[in-house]
């Protein structure tokens, strides 16, 4: 019966020891996955700026070749640019 009840207290002992290493390692874990969501985040938003710079840059391009079409300008009417275009198809 001690036998047996020194196993129990051993093997009690063995898990509260694996139980503790878990918890550290879940510590250890959080943190590392936390370092690199942060730096995946600065590398993406890093690779998205060229993009998003050209776009500016063909955006003011087109609106420096054709101003009736800036977005900025409240009397764009999308018919002015139909007319003109029908004028040009019909000479």
């Amino acid at each position: 019966m001690n036998k047996s009840l020194a196993d129990k207290e051993k093997l009690l002992i063995m898990l509260t020891g694996i139980y503790d290493q878990l918890e550290e390692l879940e510590s250890v874990l959080e943190a590392s996955f936390s370092e690199q969501r942060v730096r995946l985040k600065k590398e993406e938003q890093g690779k998205l700026m060229k993009p998003i710079q050209k776009i500016a840059f063909v955006e003011n391009t087109i609106n420096k070749i054709n101003p009736i079409y800036n977005e900025e300008n409240p009397d764009f009417n999308p018919n002015q640019l139909s007319k003109s275009l029908k004028l040009e198809l019909g000479y």
